[in-house]
């Protein structure tokens, strides 16, 4: 009876977790990541060196929201804020990204995951449009979601992101930049 009652809880679990990417669900969720750095620039000119110590913040969060369409793959909505604080000057970057994830198979209560995805982003560092740029981000993320219970994931995360981004004052002026990160999410499952 033992045996039984194991064997059926173990069916019912993987059952559960396997029920939570199946067409018709939602999943909500969210990425954030704090990192500080200290670097030194130096510049010379004549043989004289100059160095100043730059502290640099940064601080990003992601919420996002996606909506099974077949099983295991979502189709949804990242919306980005990230905000960089270099000594006194601080650059914000607000990005709505629609993406698509796709959960692959591996056990009772991990899913590795792939996504895609492709949207707008603007970046600001004060009030002047000369200071201000949009563009096309392009995403990319692979990762593994481990359920903590039937509706409730840990994610750990690597991404890539790729912008092209023109100046709003001057269009011939443009800013391409690409980024590999690593981060910890969670994710609702309903």
């Amino acid at each position: 009876m033992r045996k039984l009652f194991l064997a059926a809880f173990a069916v019912f679990a993987f059952a559960s977790v396997n029920a939570q990417t199946e067409k018709g669900n939602w999943v909500i969720g969210g990425n954030s990541s704090i990192s500080f750095a200290s670097t030194t620039a130096t510049v010379e000119s004549e043989g004289t060196q100059v160095g100043e110590d730059l502290k640099t913040s940064v601080f990003t969060v992601t919420p996002s929201v996606g909506y099974f369409v077949m099983d295991n793959l979502s189709v949804g909505l990242d919306l980005g804020f990230t905000s960089t604080k270099i000594e006194d000057a601080t650059t914000s970057a607000m990005s709505a990204v629609p993406v698509g994830t796709y959960y692959f198979e591996a056990g009772d209560n991990l899913k590795p995951f792939v996504g895609l995805g492709a949207g707008f982003i603007s970046t600001s560092s004060g009030d002047d449009d000369a200071l201000k740029s949009s563009g096309l981000a392009l995403r990319g993320s692979a990762g593994l979601a481990y359920f903590i219970n039937e509706s409730i994931s840990i994610n750990f995360v690597a991404q890539y992101l790729n912008t092209n981004q023109k100046n709003k004052a001057d269009n011939n002026i443009e800013t391409k930049n690409s980024s590999i990160g690593l981060g910890v999410g969670f994710s609702l499952f309903l």
